[in-house]
């Protein structure tokens, strides 16, 4: 402060002598919007501080009780002395002023108003021993001095005796049964004992002091409030906030709100300052209530993303000139890489789309949802990537950041991110080299429960961009304490109603402006219907493919296999052409290898329906099924070889594909089964070494119709693995079937090397 003679506080401002508090802020905010700091610097500093003298209620009372008084004598002298220390306070020469009382109290030891000033400003200064004892001299001499118990109290809560203090704040609210100041200060040490309801229910009996402003009861009031906030009790506090409301309705004087809404700033200031962020935002958002003109006085999210067009033009005009002293321009890098990615995204996507159509291979259900999944997360990329070209391209800004008065201000092409000051809670400073060579310096912050990190070139340019943010946010807070962060010059740019916009989360767009997940969504919606427009194109090029393929084979097992696969396809009828075409060759050659005149022409019917079988399931495998054999046994799979043989010799090779239980799954499902049931039933010993036994072979026939019945076979051999009886069972079911072959005894099972060698072709 200066070191000029102090002027009368109440002309600096222009008010009477017996103003109240909201008058004299009134006044104060009117004079400074007039005068602002940066043009009007000493006349600023004039009424800041007339505006601090007059706010201090024990600095205004000892102004009313000097001034304009004439003193003679000792009150001369005393009043000269302490106008004297007063101006070396002023003036941060403290030691000096000291000086000037304690040469006078050598003098005058009993003039305790002089005591009290210097015990005062040790406290103020960080000698709480030292005050203390001035504190004491003062009660031997006054003991009913309800100031120097307070004080004392003060002093005794900055040594942390705490029991002390508070045993001091009670004394001095006898002392003084009509005074306000005591009873907080008995409040302020119960809540640091931890005895916060003792410390509610002092606040409370405040209230009903005798002769208390209504204005002290509203700060009562926002008192409670804040401690209810502060520990915890948020039902009490929505209570307590309510009741302010009531106090102070709508229709009330608008003076009195704004002063109501300045308590309450004043309250979340200071919890602010305790990092406590979501209870001050409940202050706050009822101070926006009661004065919602303010700029300042409203909800500050932790983090806020808004458009540049979000702004006002004053704002953006701010903005513009910040980014020229920030080298903050858009220049090629800032649209380079995003035009480089929205290139990949768009060739990766039409790519994608296009592969929808044309890929040849089958897909499933499943795999066709994953394709829309991934086609519409493809085309909402590739649409963010695009507009962020766009903003690159028409936005004047790069990326930068900037210190608002009340916020760090992170700037990224048409966008913001604020960070109001009011919840940076720490600040990180460190360097980063690269094989030894200093690189960047970052800035890790802490806002509240989320952090930033920002890197900056330069150990100076980093340690100043901190201590420009720490000293900030102290203003930030000291101004809202005072109720006095409205008149700080450029904070109408960013103002608090346009930030609450921002909470929860949501970020905050021009007016008329849509969602940027609305286009996001269209994208993807529109890539969805893309992907689900080419499934039928895709499946007719696989079918045509698949189809190409089975027509350049020879063999018919592909036309078989893609008739069961797609039985509904466009070319199905040209397979099934192509399937009739060739089992008709079969029936031809059958017809003439099975000379009608001949004793296998009654097997005629036997193949037919196996070739009828054929025509409906489109399976040339039939099935030979052995039960009751030991799966070690080698004879069934030389069995279904042999019957494979006759097959061939009657249709023609490849027409029927015959095989047992032991290679299911060949050829698709069959079109026939035959089921042998093996049983053995021994016969009496006829005085050999080996028991003869007869071997049973029940064969039924399934998908065949009644063309072929049912057999029931016996013949005798000495064991159940012997390969004569074997031989006989076949030939027998050859010759009842009217098989090929029938007739002729040609030594097919005598053993299993022969059976072997008759099996191959």
């Amino acid at each position: 402060m200066s070191s000029e003679p102090q002027q009368n506080p109440y002309a600096v401002l222009g008010v009477p002598r017996d103003a109240d508090a909201r008058t004299i802020k009134k006044a104060y905010f009117d004079l400074v919007r007039q005068n602002p700091p940066e043009t009007h610097p000493e006349v600023f500093k004039r009424l800041r501080e007339a505006y601090e003298l007059l706010s201090d209620a024990e600095a205004r009372q000892a102004w009313d009780a000097t001034a304009d008084v004439p003193l003679e004598g000792l009150a001369a002298e005393q009043a000269a002395c302490m106008a004297e220390a007063v101006e070396q306070f002023n003036a941060d020469n403290h030691a000096a002023g000291r000086r000037v009382l304690n040469t006078f109290l050598a003098e005058h030891p009993e003039a305790h108003e002089v005591r009290t000033l210097l015990g005062k400003n040790l406290l103020f200064e960080g000698y709480p021993p030292e005050a203390l004892v001035e504190f004491d001299r003062v009660l031997e001499l006054r003991p009913q001095d309800w100031q120097a118990r307070l004080h004392r109290g003060w002093a005794l809560q900055r040594l942390e005796r705490l029991k002390e203090a508070a045993d001091d704040y009670w004394r001095a609210g006898k002392l003084g049964p009509t005074e306000l100041v005591p009873r907080v200060a008995l409040a302020d040490c119960l809540e640091q004992m931890g005895q916060v309801k003792d410390a509610l229910g002092v606040l409370a009996e405040a209230r009903t002091l005798t002769g208390l402003r209504p204005m002290d009861v509203l700060s009562l009031t926002v008192r409670r409030a804040a401690t209810m906030l502060e520990h915890g009790f948020n039902p009490e506090a929505v209570q307590e906030l309510d009741s302010l409301e009531v106090d102070v309705p709508a229709n009330a004087d608008p003076e009195l709100r704004r002063w109501t809404a300045g308590q309450l700033s004043s309250a979340a200031a200071t919890l602010f300052a305790q990092q406590r962020s979501e209870a001050a935002n409940k202050l706050l958002e009822r101070s926006q209530r009661f004065n919602p003109t303010s700029a300042t006085e409203g909800v500050y999210p932790v983090r806020v993303d808004l458009d540049v067009a979000a702004l006002s033009e004053g704002a953006r005009q701010w903005l513009r000139a910040e980014a020229d002293r920030h080298d903050g321009g858009r220049t090629l890098k800032t649209w380079a890489l995003p035009a480089a990615v929205s290139a990949g995204l768009a060739l990766v996507t039409l790519f994608f789309l296009v592969d929808c159509f044309r890929a040849p291979e089958t897909r499933t259900v499943v795999d066709w949802v994953c394709r829309a999944v991934f086609a519409a997360g493809l085309a909402a990329a590739t649409l963010y990537a695009a507009r962020v070209l766009l903003r690159s391209i028409s936005s004047p800004f790069g990326s930068f950041h900037v210190v608002h008065p009340l916020h760090l201000v992170q700037v990224q092409r048409d966008q913001l991110t604020v960070w109001p000051l009011v919840h940076l809670n720490d600040i990180q400073l460190m360097d980063h080299h690269d094989n030894g060579r200093y690189t960047h310096t970052s800035l890790d912050m802490r806002f509240s429960r989320m952090r930033l990190v920002l890197r900056v070139r330069g150990k100076p340019q980093a340690e100043a961009l901190a201590q420009e943010l720490s000293g900030r946010r102290r203003r930030v807070l000291e101004l809202l304490n005072r109720g006095m962060l409205d008149a700080e010059s450029g904070v109408e740019h960013l103002p608090a109603a346009l930030l609450a916009r921002g909470a929860k989360g949501r970020h905050v767009h021009a007016e008329g402006k849509l969602p940027s997940w609305v286009g996001l969504g269209v994208a993807a919606a529109v890539a969805v219907l893309v992907v689900c427009a080419s499934v039928v194109p895709q499946r007719s090029a696989v079918d045509a493919r698949a189809w190409g393929l089975a027509l350049n084979v020879r063999d018919l097992g592909p036309t078989l296999a893609f008739l069961r696969d797609r039985p509904d396809s466009n070319f199905a009828p040209q397979a099934q052409a192509r399937l009739d075409a060739e089992l008709a060759q079969a029936r031809a050659r059958m017809e003439t290898r099975l000379d009608a005149g001949s004793g296998t022409a009654a097997s005629i019917p036997f193949f037919s329906s196996l070739l009828d079988a054929v025509a409906r399931t489109h399976s040339r495998r039939v099935s030979v099924e052995w039960l009751g054999l030991e799966k070690s046994d080698a004879r069934p799979d030389l069995l279904v070889t042999a019957w494979q043989r006759m097959a061939d010799e009657a249709l023609g090779k490849d027409v029927l594909f015959m095989d047992s239980v032991r290679a299911a799954g060949r050829e698709g499902p069959p079109a026939a089964s035959l089921r042998v049931r093996q049983q053995v039933r021994p016969l009496p010993a006829n005085g050999t070494d080996e028991a003869p036994v007869e071997l049973l072979w029940a064969v039924t026939t399934e998908g065949l119709g009644s063309s072929v019945a049912s057999l029931a076979l016996t013949a005798r051999g000495v064991s159940a693995e012997d390969p004569a009886a074997s031989e006989a069972l076949l030939h027998a079911w050859v010759e009842r079937w009217h098989l090929p072959g029938t007739g002729t005894r040609r030594p097919l099972l005598f053993t299993n090397s022969l059976l072997a060698l008759e099996a191959s072709p």
